[in-house]
């Protein structure tokens, strides 16, 4: 079984975490999650930016990859369904109504 399916299976019947069906890791990984947050798995949150923890993992992740001169802040990352859905908001954000356009260039 893969890592992401364990865990996903682990969140969803928490009986696995007594078992030895699954990896430690991913026991390890549905404990975090599961002291991390009080919402149920796809359960909507009210948090627009995604999991807190989540998002530090993401910013130690790009300190890490991008060294020491890189400073993230865990309350400017934003995580979204998908590179489309992080696109659609930019757009949303960028575009005042009707009359304002994009130009996309096709490469």
């Amino acid at each position: 079984m893969t890592f992401n399916r364990e865990v996903l299976s682990a969140a969803l019947h928490p009986v696995l975490l007594d078992s030895e069906a699954i990896s430690e890791d991913a026991k390890a990984r549905v404990r975090q999650f599961r002291a991390s947050t009080r919402s149920p798995i796809g359960a909507y949150t009210g948090n627009s930016k995604g999991f807190e923890f989540v998002r530090a993992a993401v910013a130690k992740f790009i300190e890490e990859r991008d060294g020491p001169a890189v400073k993230t802040n865990v309350n400017n990352i934003y995580l979204t369904n998908g590179a489309s859905e992080g696109v659609r908001q930019v757009f949303k954000l960028l575009l005042r109504d009707q009359l304002d356009g994009v130009l996309v260039p096709i490469p």
